[in-house]
């Protein structure tokens, strides 16, 4: 499926030891490039990987994501930074004014992981994630 991507992501404290556990595994699916209804119905999160102005980001948001009725989360990059994001479970948008490039779709996994961890995303305004790339499982 074209723009889907794989990540096994871990919440908690950083810098605290606990034996590995998977909390969050999910298809991720690049809205722009996706052609496919059934790929957008089977996504667990949506991105756009097209940075949009703030205005046109929320309306894409209203429209195509949430999508499907497994899809927990849509995010899109803005132009000039940051990016917007809407929870599956809340019709409101929250502004992320982060410096993560739209390049990064392992960034809205995180977001995912962090809603899989029930925290809301109106938290991530306060937090101060760490995120470390490791390769993945074999």
């Amino acid at each position: 499926m074209a723009g889907g991507g794989v990540l096994l992501a871990r919440t908690g404290l950083a810098g605290t030891r606990r034996a590995p556990v998977v909390l969050d595994e999910h298809l991720t699916v690049d809205a722009d490039v996706c052609a496919d209804a059934r790929g957008l119905d089977c996504a667990d999160v949506l991105r756009g990987s097209r940075p949009r102005p703030a205005a046109e980001a929320v309306r894409w948001l209203a429209e195509i994501g949430p999508a499907g009725p497994g899809c927990r989360l849509a995010a899109v990059p803005l132009i000039g930074g940051g990016w917007v994001a809407r929870d599956g479970t809340d019709p409101g948008v929250v502004a992320l004014p982060c410096r993560v490039p739209p390049e990064q779709w392992l960034f809205v996994s995180c977001l995912h992981a962090w809603l899989v961890a029930g925290l809301p995303l109106s938290g991530m305004l306060e937090a101060h994630p760490r995120i470390t790339y490791r390769p993945a499982l074999p």
